[in-house]
């Protein structure tokens, strides 16, 4: 008798962790329960292992681990299967519940998104819409990553004296101004991708051209002529007005001659049409003038509240390493960059590479307080962890939740306090710790000063926290035993 077979798709907002992370989970469990498994990654280095028109059509179940959604055009392949859908977060939670029960998770797929559209289904409407945006921010992270870095490096040139002049009448730019000006490329794309990849999101290809142009249009203060662009606010408006009205349109029928037009003529040049005229006369004013009025209240803000908002974005970071409370704070200071507002991101290079790090560390420093998987994993944690990734911690976290999160979210909170203090900002995303080295955090004392204290913090209240639980726990057991 032939084993039966799994197909999945794994795939998270940034590409580098939880997309892996879960293959590697379903590809384990589902083999140690006797499946044929083959897993597809849509990560940060493009769709790794693509599933075949076979495997999908011998798999018993598909298994889609989603972080950052999936279009009408992916999800066709698996119209007729049946189909586990979850977020990337509750895979990593919870793998070994969905696969013990493949059947009742799963249900009988349409295969689109006008049947199975995460906002109406029970993920609920903030997953939904929250799922669209993280497909536009990853599709923005290669331009910003790559503008950053090109921007760093012609910085440190001219830091150490290269030239850094454009090019004059008879002469050539000089390496460091051409690498500044590329990089910079990289922002201005920035927020036009990101809408036009929440656009596609939704309404799939014919809503990329459309969503691009007009946030573009809308994020251009002198052709808009606005004092301010529309910033990440526009790209949201634009990108899910353009995605919804191009699904909508995608549903009219016509003869079967013209049908084929519809996809690259007939929808494009419509949405370019209505969307051009509103966004240059309604939503790239309006978005302007309240991402112009939300830059003023942050800069408004009084001291004391403002570090009662670090302490929060800081725990939100630490809170569930990735999930959606991560992501809703990483969003919100992370599209502040392309405004020139740069403080807050820095509380998400400071947070971000402590979790992990304080996890391996404490289960260096006190081995008792750990598991034997755990202690082996500390040195892989470690080293991850300074990249800004914090999955690592997760096994830490699921391993004692209390302590764990309790030790995570107070670090957290007082690391973003002292970075919003130190004056911390981040100008791009990097590689983490050696960010500030690369130009991409600024001060360079401030940085380490605010993320030394919360890394020994974190690695203290581990130890504290989770040793007084395991004693807890001793005494509970030898209170029942008796």
């Amino acid at each position: 008798m032939a084993s039966k077979s799994i197909v999945a798709v794994t795939n998270c907002p940034a590409g580098i962790a939880h997309t892996y992370m879960v293959a590697e989970a379903i590809q384990q469990k589902g083999e140690a329960r006797g499946y044929t498994v083959h897993v597809e990654t849509q990560g940060a280095s493009g769709v790794e292992n693509v599933l075949t028109i076979a495997q999908i059509r011998e798999a018993d179940y598909v298994i889609l681990a989603l972080g950052k959604g999936m279009t009408d055009d992916d999800r066709k392949r698996f119209a007729g299967k049946k189909v586990v859908e979850v977020s990337v977060s509750r895979a990593i939670k919870d793998m070994d519940e969905i696969m013990a029960d493949l059947e009742g998770h799963s249900k009988r797929f349409a295969g689109s998104t006008s049947d199975d559209d995460p906002v109406s289904s029970s993920a609920g409407f903030v997953t939904g819409i929250m799922s669209y945006l993280m497909a536009g921010v990853s599709a923005a992270l290669p331009f910003v990553i790559g503008g950053g870095m090109l921007m760093a490096f012609g910085s440190i040139l001219a830091q150490f004296g290269a030239p850094n002049v454009g090019p004059g009448e008879g002469g050539i730019a000089s390496f460091a101004w051409v690498l500044s000006n590329v990089g910079s490329l990289g922002f201005t794309f920035m927020i036009p991708i990101m809408g036009a990849y929440i656009a596609n999101a939704i309404g799939d290809k014919p809503a990329l051209a459309p969503a691009f142009i007009c946030t573009y249009l809308a994020n251009n203060a002198e052709l808009l002529g606005t004092e301010t662009g529309a910033g990440f606010l526009g790209s949201i408006a634009i990108g899910l007005s353009v995605g919804y009205f191009v699904k909508a349109f995608r549903k009219i029928k016509l003869p079967k001659n013209l049908q084929s037009l519809m996809g690259f003529f007939v929808i494009p040049v419509v949405t370019l049409f209505v969307f051009g005229l509103l966004t240059y006369y309604v939503l790239g004013p309006v978005m302007a003038w309240l991402m112009s009025a939300l830059i003023s209240m942050l800069g408004a803000i009084p001291s004391e509240l403002k570090l009662v908002a670090a302490f929060l974005v800081g725990c939100m970071l630490a809170f569930d390493l990735g999930g959606p409370v991560n992501k809703a704070a990483w969003f919100f200071s992370f599209s502040l960059v392309a405004s020139g507002v740069y403080d807050w991101y820095g509380i998400v290079g400071v947070v971000g590479c402590i979790p992990p790090r304080a996890c391996g560390i404490a289960s260096l420093i006190r081995p008792q307080l750990f598991s034997e998987g755990e202690r082996d994993a500390a040195i892989p944690a470690i080293i991850v962890g300074s990249t800004c990734t914090s999955e690592p911690a997760i096994p830490y976290v699921m391993a004692a939740p209390i302590p764990m999160m309790a030790a995570n979210l107070l670090a957290g909170g007082i690391a973003g306090v002292l970075s919003m203090l130190l004056g911390v900002q981040r100008l791009a995303p990097g590689i983490g710790v050696l960010d500030p080295v690369l130009g991409l955090i600024t001060p360079i004392p401030s940085y380490y000063i605010a993320f030394g204290i919360g890394l020994v913090l974190n690695v203290v209240l581990i130890v504290v926290f989770k040793s007084s639980w395991i004693k807890r726990r001793e005494a509970k057991a030898a209170s029942k035993a008796q």
